[in-house]
Formats: C-alpha cells, sequence, structure tokens
C-alpha cells in the first residue's frame, strides 16, 4: 500500500527543511540503486575532462614529430637511396657496355684472323661460338623502388613549376567570402578522397610484387611502368590541391577583412558539431586522433609556406627608411611590432586549432565515459609501430594516412619559387664593366656549368651552395630527430601494457550527448512487459556489446579503414 504524502503545511514545511531523507511513512522508494551518478563518479568525470588536453597533447606531439621525421626522409635519406640505385644501376650498364665492347673486339678479331687462314685448309672444327647474354643486374626491389619514387619526385615537381602561383592568388583573391569557404572545404574534401586512394597506390608502387623479376630472371618493364604512370598522375593531382588549398589560406591570412577567422570558426565549429554528440568506441577515437595528427602536422606545413612566402614579398627583416605604402591585413596586427607579420598567423590558426582539438576529445570522453588514460594506450601503439618498423618501412605513416610524397613535392614548388622571388628582389643585376673582369675570371666555371654567361654560372653556383647547405642542415636535423625519437619510442615500447586500464569509469552512468540515463534492470522489464521479444533482443545486442568490447582493436585500425559508421 502507497503511504499518503504530507498533507499538512507544517509538516511538508518541516520535510522541504530536513536534512535528512524522509521516513517510509511518507515516500516510498523503490529497492534498486540509485540510477543516477554519485557525486564521487562526477567529480572523477571533472577531473578526467580537464586532464584530456594534457593527455592528447603527448599523442599529437609525438605523432606529429614522427611526420617532421617522415617527411625530412624524402629529402634527406631518399635522396642518398636514389644516387645509392641509380650508382648500382649504372654499374650494372657499364658492364654491360663492357662487355659488348670486348665481345666486338673479340669477334673482330676472329675475324681477321679467321680471313688469314682461310687460304690453308684446316680441319674443321665442330666448335660454335655463341655470344653470352647479358648479365641481370644487381638491382633489389628496394633500389627500383627508391628510383621509382625519386623520378616520381622530380618529375612531378616539374609538372608543378607550370602552374602560375601568382594567377591563382589572384583568382581566390577576387572571390567573396563564402565562395572562400566553399573552395577550402571542396579542397579538404578531395585531400582525403586522394589521400584514401594514393596510399594504395604508392603503397603497391614499390610493393615486391610490382618489382620482383619474372621466372626467366628478369625485370619487369610493364607493370612497373603502368603503375609509375598512376602514381604521377595521383601525385600531381593531390600535389595541386594541395597547392591550391595553401593559396586559399594564403588568401585568408593576407585579407584585410577577418576571413582567416571566419573560414578558421566555420570549419572548426562544424568539426565540433559533428564529433562530440555522438557514440564513439576506442577504435573510432583512436582514428580521430591520428586525423588530428595528420591535420596539424600539415598546417604546420602549410604556415610555414605562407610565411616563407610573406617574408620574402613583405621584406623579411629588413628595416626600410620610408614608411610602408599600405597598411598590414587585419590577420597581422593581434601581435604589435615586427613579430605580427609572422607570430600571428600561427597563433590565430595552430592555437584555435588546439582548442577545438581539446574540447572535441574531452566532451567525447565525458559523453562515452572513457578515461585520458586511453590515449596512453594510443601513444604506445604509435611507438611500438615506429620502433618495430624502423629502417624498413615508415608503417606508422601508413597508420595515419599522412600523403608524404605530395607534401614534399608542394614544399619543393614553394621553396624554389621563393628562392626566385628573392635572387629577384636582393640580388640585382650587375653593371657592365663589373661583368666583364667577372667574365675572364669566371670563364672556366662558365664553361664546366655549361651556362651562357659567368653571371649565369655564378647564380648557379649560388644556388647549388645555397641548397647543399640547406640539404646538409636538413639530413642532420632528420638523424638527430630520429635517433630522439627512436629511443623514446624504445622506452614506451620496453615498458607497454599488455592489458589496457579500464577505459569507461566505473559507476557512470550517463552515456550520449543528451545527458540520457542508463535504464534499472527492473525498469526495463516493466518497460518491455509486453514485448518479451524486443526484451530479449535487446539483451543480445548488449552482449555483443560487451563481447566486443572485451578484444582491444586499436592495434588494427588504420586512417582510412572503416572501423565504425564513419571514417574521420
Amino acid at each position: 500500500m502507497m503511504p499518503l504524502p504530507p498533507m499538512s503545511l507544517a509538516t511538508f514545511l518541516q520535510l522541504e527543511l530536513s536534512s535528512d531523507l524522509p521516513s517510509a511513512l511518507y515516500i516510498q522508494r523503490p529497492y534498486s540503486d540509485f540510477p543516477y551518478e554519485s557525486s564521487r563518479v562526477k567529480f572523477q568525470r571533472l577531473l578526467n575532462f580537464l586532464l584530456v588536453p594534457y593527455n592528447l597533447e603527448q599523442v599529437l606531439w609525438f605523432g606529429a614529430v614522427a611526420c617532421l621525421d617522415a617527411w625530412l626522409y624524402a629529402f634527406t635519406i631518399l635522396p642518398l637511396r636514389f644516387v645509392k640505385a641509380i650508382a648500382v644501376l649504372s654499374q650494372w650498364f657499364l658492364q654491360n657496355i663492357e662487355n659488348s665492347c670486348s665481345f666486338i673486339f673479340e669477334s673482330v678479331a676472329s675475324i681477321w684472323s679467321r680471313e688469314r687462314r682461310i687460304r690453308t685448309p684446316r680441319k674443321s672444327s665442330t666448335r660454335k661460338h655463341r655470344r653470352i647474354r647479358s648479365t641481370p643486374s644487381a638491382l633489389l626491389p628496394n633500389h627500383k623502388g627508391d628510383i621509382l619514387q625519386g623520378l616520381l619526385i622530380i618529375v612531378s615537381c616539374i609538372v608543378l613549376f607550370h602552374l602560375d602561383a601568382s594567377r591563382m592568388y589572384h583568382t581566390i583573391r577576387g572571390q567573396s567570402a563564402i565562395k572562400l569557404y566553399v573552395i577550402y572545404n571542396v579542397l579538404e574534401v578531395f585531400d582525403r578522397l586522394l589521400s584514401a586512394i594514393g596510399q594504395d597506390i604508392l603503397e603497391c608502387l614499390v610493393s615486391p610484387e610490382i618489382l620482383e623479376r619474372n621466372e626467366q630472371g628478369r625485370s619487369r618493364i610493364l607493370r612497373p611502368v603502368s603503375m609509375f604512370l598512376l602514381a604521377l598522375s595521383y601525385n600531381v593531382a593531390h600535389s595541386t590541391a594541395l597547392f591550391y588549398q595553401v593559396i586559399t589560406l594564403n588568401v585568408a591570412v593576407n585579407s584585410y577583412s577577418y576571413a582567416l577567422l571566419t573560414l578558421l570558426l566555420s570549419n572548426q565549429f562544424v568539426e565540433i558539431k559533428g564529433t562530440v554528440f555522438k557514440k564513439f568506441d576506442k577504435e573510432a577515437l583512436f582514428q580521430i586522433t591520428c586525423a588530428d595528427i595528420v591535420e596539424r602536422f600539415q598546417l604546420w606545413l602549410f604556415l610555414l609556406i605562407i610565411t616563407l612566402r610573406n617574408i620574402v614579398e613583405v621584406g623579411g627583416f629588413i628595416q626600410r627608411p620610408y614608411p610602408p605604402l599600405t597598411t598590414p591585413p587585419n590577420a597581422f596586427t593581434i601581435i604589435p611590432n615586427w613579430t605580427s607579420g609572422i607570430l600571428s598567423p600561427f597563433l590565430i590558426v595552430l592555437g584555435s586549432e588546439a582548442l577545438v582539438d581539446w574540447i572535441k576529445h574531452a566532451y567525447i570522453n565525458k559523453f562515452n565515459n572513457l578515461r585520458p588514460a586511453v590515449y596512453g594506450r594510443y601513444l604506445d601503439v604509435l611507438a611500438k609501430d615506429y620502433y618495430a618498423h624502423a629502417f624498413l618501412d615508415q608503417n606508422l605513416m601508413k597508420r595515419l594516412g599522412l600523403p608524404v610524397i605530395p607534401l614534399s613535392c608542394l614544399f619543393i614548388r614553394a621553396c624554389l619559387q621563393c628562392y626566385r622571388m628573392l635572387a629577384a628582389v636582393y640580388l640585382p643585376p650587375t653593371s657592365a664593366e663589373i661583368v666583364a673582369p667577372r667574365s675572364r675570371n669566371f670563364a672556366a666555371l662558365e664553361w664546366v656549368l655549361g651556362a651562357r654567361s659567368a653571371e649565369d654560372a655564378i647564380a648557379f653556383a649560388a644556388m647549388l651552395a645555397f641548397f647543399g647547405a640547406g640539404y646538409f642542415v636538413l639530413l642532420a636535423a632528420k638523424l638527430v630527430l630520429g635517433m630522439g625519437i627512436l629511443r623514446f619510442a624504445r622506452r614506451r615500447y620496453a615498458r607497454m601494457d599488455t592489458v589496457l586500464v579500464p577505459a569507461e569509469e566505473e559507476g557512470a552512468k550517463r552515456s550520449g550527448g543528451w545527458g540520457v540515463v542508463e535504464v534499472q534492470e527492473d525498469k526495463r522489464a516493466h518497460i518491455y512487459g509486453d514485448d518479451p521479444q524486443g526484451l530479449s533482443e535487446l539483451r543480445e545486442r548488449e552482449e555483443r556489446g560487451r563481447r566486443a568490447k572485451k578484444g582491444d582493436g586499436v592495434a588494427g585500425v588504420m586512417r582510412y579503414k572503416m572501423v565504425g559508421k564513419r571514417i574521420w
């Protein structure tokens, strides 16, 4: 029998002012547990919410530095491997030429001696001369892959040099703000689509199935050439899309309105809205983390290219004796003085991107009852990929989905253009009185380099010295960075836990982005009282979900692999 509630005002007021629970004479309470979270769980959830940025940044920084290491590999180690493979191929080619020349010489000598002996009859000999076939080259599949990758970068850069960056810049700059937003989002979609297919193309290009020899021991020709043409088409298309994306972001940075802030805020709030109010498991969250790593590294690279272009165009740190003719854009006025032109775009773009990542991951962990310790597991997986596959293949980049070769071609294209602009502005042509003695003094240099004049020879030698010094600096940075990452990855891999820390908070009831409360078993039985079949199906579904959560599938997650309802 249900107890009657208090009917007098005094009793009701006394119960409202009481610090204890009301007696069972007034209110009947269910025997099941309290369905809501306790204060202890809420405090722990709030603490985890505040600890997410620290744990997240460890994974993002390690991934971004590993991306930098893989990107430097294309500028430092790959050229050396390309030269080594070309040397092996040249050695085989010269050996074949030497064998052919010796065969021709011996054949001519034998014919000449036969003509001398033709007058004296001799017994016929059954000996027949057969030409020895050329020996196969000593090229391994790895050597062939290095040659194909080097040629891919060289040919792609030659094609990219035909793009007029100034025309592209002013064409995009003439569009309205809404068109700028649409262009940037379309290029982002194309970047992801091309990255997904390009990862398979480039992996197949250097695979042993494509580059290994046939049954006769000869190298295949048709299959590697066809794959190279396919990879070249992809690489040019992806590099062009990235180049347009850099130009679009450069237009937003140099805009005299707040187009940069509008573009960033619109994209980032859409990203927050599309992720936080959804249910995620550990695999999907790991894929989002990999996507954030690649996105942050690409933003670093884009801003580096934009900074180089702005330094060359604006004039760098040179103090001019006259005031500037135009006022700087609003994106450059957050920090005053000379640092605004360099630091402001970095602070706006990278600062807003980091803030959005913190908010997004914090709410995903909050709504899905995940602990920040799960990011330590992600860091262990990335460190294991880097350490276990060191000096063999870039397995970590396959997991992250970073387009290393298109980004390398993009940077080479931008650097050479900046060098041309810098040489045109800060290296004025000399007078005829200076050119004549220089031409006599550098005649040998002109003859060696094949230049049309001594000034061209000097400019070419200066370019070689500039890029040579830059190459050795990047090579030293790559070696030091690689050694540091390898040491850190080994330390993480050595202490990697075989059992993952419980991802969900113990005692948590809330799930989802709308504050939904879990239904207790007795209430669920009451709700499904007229539908026992639906109750059994619900229990089977929950049992399958619990069985799926027992296995940690984070190690099998790739950047462009469908592990959930969508690819992030």
